[in-house]
């Protein structure tokens, strides 16, 4: 079958107002702006498959996302169950954020999909600041549900690091040499030298609440030294410690925090607010563009 033909009388290629329509119905992409909108439609058109028919094949490159318009899609992972995507649904974000082959996806019913190229989706993350905010929301959500609530899996061991106590404040240049040796390090020079001016020192005695659950999420904490406690509503905890940052996901995926933080031994950390990070983003999209490459992977491996 010819992929650039529709059969069912539309031009693969519709036009743009349409396909806006098309994407402006899709849940995935409710908090796009209007440039947002107008830079995928340009790049998206409509493509259908028979009951049946192949979609992708298992262990090829991912090269597009898939939203399904009518009919569904069945994702068949290598191990594991499979996974159906319906109407509004889509296929194909995760492998290709996270540089994974694609899952064999096959059509059920006569289907309809806007498929958007791979190399337009990574451009519009990074050149439209709305998108990256709504797809960094929908896959911080998606994580947090994976680790129950908690910031870290309690159930995988863990060794932990409480750093070394000081008692005069960190330097600008001290801040900068620690966030180069921390999971923040994959990012370029200049993108650190902004985080660390949007990072501000705060000290915890042991068994001061950091905050509860139903608080405000406006801001994530950068554990320098020290033991924190995560604790979710029916009990189940995680304790986290130097390196470690909290609050990343609840600020993304949640508007409440949905675990309570405790200091077990005096703390020091570095308070990053919501709005400030948000800034280093829309300067920096590079940053947000890989922290979504580590949720992808994670949800991928958390589902193979």
């Amino acid at each position: 079958m010819n992929h650039q033909l529709v059969d069912l009388g539309e031009p693969a290629r519709i036009g743009l107002r349409d396909r806006v329509l098309l994407l402006r119905a899709q849940a995935l992409f409710d908090a796009l702006d209007d440039d947002g909108f107008l830079l995928l439609a340009e790049h998206a058109y409509t493509v259908s498959y028979a009951d049946g028919e192949v979609v992708c094949v298992e262990g090829e490159s991912a090269r597009a996302v898939y939203v399904v318009v009518d009919g569904a899609l069945v994702i068949s992972p290598a191990s594991g169950e499979p996974v159906v995507r319906e109407v509004g649904q889509a296929y194909g974000a995760l492998p290709l954020l996270a540089r994974q082959p694609a899952a064999r996806v096959v059509a059920r019913g006569a289907t309809r999909v806007l498929q958007l190229p791979a190399p337009a989706w990574e451009a519009a993350l990074v050149e439209n600041y709305s998108m990256m905010r709504n797809v960094l929301r929908v896959m911080g959500a998606s994580v947090l549900g994976l680790r129950d609530s908690l910031p870290a899996d309690p159930k995988l061991p863990r060794q932990l690091d409480e750093g070394s106590y000081y008692t005069a404040p960190r330097s600008f240049v001290a801040r900068l040499i620690d966030l180069r040796q921390s999971p923040f390090g994959h990012m370029h020079l200049e993108a650190l030298v902004d985080l660390a001016r949007h990072m501000v020192e705060v000290r915890y005695p042991a068994g001061a609440v950091i905050w509860s659950v139903g608080d405000a999420s406006t801001h994530s904490l950068h554990v320098d030294v020290g033991r924190v406690r995560c604790t979710a509503p029916d009990d189940r905890h995680v304790d986290v410690a130097h390196g470690f940052t909290i609050g990343v996901l609840d600020v993304w995926g949640a508007q409440l925090r949905v675990y309570a933080a405790r200091a077990e031994t005096p703390v020091i950390g570095f308070r990053i607010e919501f709005e400030g990070f948000l800034a280093l983003l829309e300067a920096h999209p590079e940053v947000g563009l890989q922290l979504l490459r580590g949720f992808a992977a994670e949800l991928l491996e958390a589902r193979a």
